[in-house]
């Protein structure tokens, strides 16, 4: 019999995407307790959440793991030392790699990741009793830091994304995601740009990064459609606009670190992604998406499938059976109990020893 699972807080950075995506979902599937937190110890604010009553950092104390989404601060380094000697196991749960973020000149926020705030956010992270991160290269990265590292995949929380699409005499390509992702985009424009240009019935649409206001004046704003970035609550249904979807990436860390989000969300749509393959080697390319490993790719790919409406559905409905089956929350969420466990066990042996 299955032993039940140590009392789990998992505090998210604020109210993001990210906390959502890693705190939120395994929280609610292993039914568990998430918050969205502010602010450092003592004085934690609390942003959103669901679940039993937590309200102040004091309350961290009723829990047997606290999973804590990055933070970098000598308050958190306290904080966490404060956890463990009552007994309570601190995870470090963390889904970008840190230090790539300042050199990117196209990141909003990439100037708040100094080394000041480097050095802090990896002494929270070498304090804590051991790190989750998503993706493999994340975890060796991070094992220097911390040698404790396990890996539990991003999922996707399919009821979410169903919609009914309704047949249009449009093809729309879009884009949707954060900050950051200029460089990687700024290529394959040109191909969209060509695309637009030779088939009348497309659009161009971007969430987040206004990236479809560069080719407004040519075609004019009802093809060309920025929209700013979505809450999660109307996230999905911005993107079922989308006919095909998108995911440039470069050769950097940055894109290194980062997991197949963009697939995942993509496919829980039924929507065909084209995507570099040196982020998203998990595509088989024309069965559970398309790759394109250079710009030159990209025009025959997005010309094929604009012109073919079976394409498009057949690829769309294989990838999300695919992610159905292996990258559904309800599907990884045993992942996390397993580390959840672990983590424990590992906790009450150090301390009867």
């Amino acid at each position: 019999m299955t032993p039940p699972l140590p009392r789990t807080l998992f505090a998210g950075r604020g109210n993001s995407a990210v906390a959502w995506y890693r705190c939120a979902l395994p929280a609610m599937y292993l039914d568990q307790d998430w918050i969205g937190v502010a602010g450092e110890p003592p004085n934690v604010g609390i942003l959103a959440g669901v679940g039993r009553a937590t309200a102040s950092f004091e309350d961290f104390f009723n829990y047997d793991v606290v999973v804590l989404q990055y933070q970098a601060s000598t308050a958190w380094v306290n904080g966490v030392r404060r956890l463990q000697d009552a007994g309570i196991v601190v995870l470090f749960e963390i889904d970008d790699y840190a230090r790539s973020v300042r050199k990117k000149r196209d990141h909003a926020i990439g100037h708040q990741f100094g080394a000041d705030f480097i050095r802090q956010f990896e002494m929270v992270m070498r304090v804590c009793d051991g790190v989750v991160c998503s993706t493999d290269y994340l975890a060796r990265r991070y094992r220097s830091i911390n040698p404790r590292t396990w890996v539990c995949q991003n999922a996707i929380d399919l009821p979410r994304y169903r919609f009914t699409r309704p047949a249009t005499d449009t093809v729309t390509i879009g884009w949707a995601g954060g900050t950051g992702h200029r460089e990687a985009m700024e290529p394959w424009l040109p191909a969209i740009e060509a695309v637009l240009a030779g088939r009348p019935h497309t659009r161009f649409m971007t969430i987040g990064e206004p990236f479809a206001n560069r080719l407004v004046e040519r075609f004019g704003p009802e093809r060309c459609i920025a929209l700013p970035s979505a809450p999660m609550e109307t996230y999905p249904a911005a993107m079922a606009s989308f006919d095909v979807a998108l995911a440039p990436a470069g050769r950097s860390t940055f894109y290194q670190g980062k997991s197949d989000l963009r697939w995942l969300e993509s496919s829980a749509l039924g929507i065909p992604l084209v995507a570099d393959p040196s982020v998203y080697p998990q595509i088989e390319d024309r069965a559970t998406g398309f790759h394109a490993a250079s710009p030159a790719d990209v025009e025959p790919t997005l010309l094929e499938l604009v012109d073919d409406a079976e394409l498009r559905s057949r690829v769309g409905a294989q990838s999300h059976e695919h992610v159905a089956a292996h990258r559904s929350m309800a599907v990884c969420a045993p992942a996390w109990a397993e580390v959840l466990h672990e983590a424990a066990g590992l906790r009450e042996r150090a301390m009867a020893s």
